[in-house]
């Protein structure tokens, strides 16, 4: 039999209800009370609490007793696991990277660590871009680029010492950082900043703005960075790092970072 029109809206009204909660909840490390949600999500009590119950009961949101509150369960969350393991890091840039390059003009890149280098997976030109030695496939010492700063930032210290105790640190420019203490420095300030730059390190008169991109575990899997001519990316420094950031930042939430996993 076909529903009618105030059948189908209530049908849409309680699936709207059921997804408030669980973005809701999601946000809740600690959980929440039945009486908050109510009272956030504007949803009367005996309503979320026959949602909140089948959601219990299918495992997709968990209730401790001791505390009265309600948390994300473990459908939900192998759910979402299984939706971010299976998304590629590539994919999910090239359209901010796009962006990117679309308001800054300045050609941006995508770059993965690996072995003591840095990998360029992805390359957009702007409008007013140069000629770059970096091309798709290349590899650069990781210390020697804003990518790999960025990247680095979201290492362990122990863990970046050994890198460059391995693989060296060898000076491209006379503006490259050849002292460990003083690169684990520099990465102190891209942590606090939330970005990195590349001043003449790799190559004479281009440096860059770069970002970590984390994933659902808190972890730097990449970084992206928006790239051109020394001098031109000092001078429009506010608007590059401010786009940077806002396109990093999507990013991120698409791989499901959430900010509260990192710990200063």
């Amino acid at each position: 039999m076909k529903k009618s029109n105030s059948e189908v809206k209530e049908t849409l009204s309680s699936v709207d209800r059921v997804l408030m909660i669980l973005d809701y909840l999601s946000t809740k490390r600690s959980g929440a009370s039945l009486s908050e949600l109510s009272k956030e999500l504007n949803i009367p009590k005996t309503t979320a609490f026959r949602i909140l119950e089948t959601l219990t009961q299918r495992d997709y949101i968990e209730f401790e007793n001791a505390t009265e509150k309600y948390s994300i369960g473990l459908t939900a969350i192998t759910m979402s696991m299984n939706a971010l393991s299976n998304m590629n890091i590539v994919e999910v840039t090239i359209p901010y990277l796009k962006e990117l390059a679309s308001k800054t003009e300045e050609t941006t890149f995508l770059g993965v660590y690996n072995e003591g280098q840095i990998i360029y997976l992805y390359k957009k030109e702007g409008t007013r871009s140069i000629l770059m030695n970096s091309q798709l496939g290349s590899r650069r010492d990781v210390h020697s680029t804003g990518l790999g700063k960025a990247i680095l930032s979201g290492f362990p210290q122990h863990q970046v010492t050994n890198i460059l105790e391995e693989y060296g640190m060898r000076k491209m420019t006379e503006n490259t950082i050849t002292d460990p203490i003083d690169y684990i420095s520099e990465l102190d300030k891209v942590r606090i900043n939330g970005y990195a730059m590349d001043n003449e390190e790799f190559e004479k008169g281009l440096g860059c703005y770069a970002a970590p991109i984390y994933n659902y575990e808190g972890k730097a899997v990449a970084a992206i960075c928006v790239s051109g001519p020394i001098e031109r990316i000092i001078q429009n420094k506010e608007v590059l790092v401010t786009e940077l950031k806002e396109a990093v930042d999507q990013i991120s939430r698409r791989m499901g970072f959430v900010p509260s996993m990192l710990v200063q």
